[in-house]
């Protein structure tokens, strides 16, 4: 999938080297794998533009956040019908998935600048305000602890971070998959792990009202890499996993989950905000995970249903590979066809047909000598 997600972000960006910009490739993978689960029903004509128009949308996201070349569509269907899907998933795609440019200074909304031009001194709505001198209360009051029973007014970071929580997910999720699918060899699955654990805690964009999954999400995590890894190998193996199998892959993730808490950094955040949720995971956890699992019937989803098509690509991507070393590789040989000359029959300097013409020609010199001494004879006769 990563491979042909490249393919297309260089085909939007004819001028551009190369080396793609990790975090564009990143965005456009996880905005496939979202996709497959918010527009999972694509016509026909549609589905084979899938990738392309995800390529289009995280290009046109970021084009300023990266300082993009000119972007040039050239999408693999008839403009009209790329030009609706691309709108359609450009509307259904979640856009807090998308980096942006912080930009300094406030932020002001219509209903702000409407309430600003009805306490403007033109609108003469409302008397020019007064300032009146504070009193000796008022001012020393910023300097006073406030008391118990007070109540804190929440700030605008306050309600940012709440804003935050109810929408996203956790903060440690997204570079936690990252670097347990690098650790692990597994970097194709990071989106589909990722649209797995957004498909579950952040259903229809906004965080689930479930207990447990809010209780729980180190334990959902482990048990969602668990499902995915098993099921990549048993679609390319045929292998499936039993009981021997379990406890050491129970162990290995157990055991990838310490190690990121204490290597994984989370940015631009504090401690507590960054770490939300985590909590150390058992092997009772993990089990109770599993099962809790196969009991919601999460993994009926696209998100889990699309990974035979990563697979699949996959796979393709690997053969395609092999056949082009193999063609570098393996030196150019003659084949003989019907229609040609390199048949052994129209081989006439083989070894074989060498020996069979010095005996002909010998055959032949013994014929010419004993025609030519029966004709000397027959002229002394007469």
């Amino acid at each position: 999938m990563s491979r042909q997600i490249e393919q297309a972000l260089l085909s939007l960006m004819p001028t551009h080297g190369s080396d793609l910009p990790p975090a564009l490739v990143e965005l456009a993978g996880s905005l496939l794998a979202q996709s497959r689960h918010q527009a999972s029903t694509l016509k026909a004509d549609e589905e084979i533009a899938r990738t392309y128009a995800c390529a289009n949308i995280a290009c046109d996201r970021l084009k300023i956040t990266l300082d993009l070349p000119p972007i040039e569509p050239r999408p693999p269907i008839p403009p009209r019908i790329y030009k609706r899907l691309y709108t359609h998933l450009d509307n259904i795609l979640r856009s807090h998935s998308t980096p942006t440019r912080a930009t300094p200074g406030r932020t002001r909304t219509p209903g702000s600048r409407f309430r600003d031009a009805d306490n403007s001194p033109a609108s003469g709505s409302r008397p020019l305000p007064s300032r009146a001198t504070p009193t000796k209360e008022q001012s020393l009051a910023q300097f006073r602890t406030p008391t118990k029973g007070a109540t804190d007014t929440p700030t605008k970071s306050t309600r940012k971070k709440e804003a935050f929580a109810r929408v996203n997910l956790q903060a440690w999720i997204h570079p936690t998959t990252r670097w347990v699918c690098a650790e692990t060899d597994h970097k194709k699955l990071a989106p589909t792990i990722l649209a797995g654990m957004e498909n579950i805690i952040t259903p229809a964009g906004r965080r689930t009202d479930d207990e447990w999954v809010l209780q729980n999400p180190t334990a959902l995590f482990a048990a969602i890499y668990f499902f995915v890894t098993m099921r990549v190998k048993a679609l390319a193996s045929g292998e499936g996993i039993d009981r021997e199998g379990y406890v050491p892959l129970r162990k290995e993730i157990l055991a990838l989950l310490a190690r990121a808490r204490s290597e994984v950094t989370v940015k631009d955040l504090a401690e507590e905000d960054a770490w939300e949720g985590w909590s150390t995971v058992k092997s009772k956890d993990f089990d109770d995970a599993v099962a809790k699992v196969n009991e919601r019937a999460w993994l009926t989803g696209d998100w889990y249903q699309g990974i035979a098509d990563v697979v699949k690509l996959s796979q393709r991507s690997h053969l395609e590979d092999v056949e082009m070393q193999n063609e570098e590789t393996i030196p150019k040989m003659q084949i003989k066809k019907a229609d040609t000359m390199f048949q052994d029959k129209y081989d006439f300097l083989s070894e074989a047909k060498r020996t069979k013409y010095m005996h002909w020609k010998e055959d032949m010199f013994t014929k010419i000598v004993l025609s030519t001494a029966q004709g000397a004879a027959m002229e002394v006769d007469t």
